[in-house]
């Protein structure tokens, strides 16, 4: 199992931060498929291959934790750079 974890600073509010999150999980099911329920504050991505991933809006902070099985650690390096490029374009770069 590999794992890759992203933690974005941000000055949103937390409705902002949520949205921004909420589109990103909209831009994984349209790009990968896959499925999105709420968990908690936060939301759980999961896809039939065993891909799955945690996004968790907080007042000044978005955290992502994705999980690749062996079957998926192939796609890491896209699905990684894909949520990069949502969250630059919400919330500026990462420095």
């Amino acid at each position: 199992m590999s794992t890759v974890q992203i933690s974005r600073t941000h000055n949103l509010d937390h409705d902002e931060c949520r949205s921004v999150a909420e589109d990103l999980l909209d831009k994984l099911v349209d790009k990968y498929g896959g499925s999105v329920r709420s968990q908690g504050d936060g939301y759980c991505y999961r896809h039939a291959t065993g891909m799955s991933a945690i996004v968790e809006p907080r007042e000044g902070e978005l955290d992502i934790t994705i999980k690749f099985n062996m079957m998926t650690r192939s796609f890491a390096p896209a699905v990684e750079a894909q949520i990069h490029r949502v969250l630059d374009e919400h919330m500026g770069a990462d420095t």
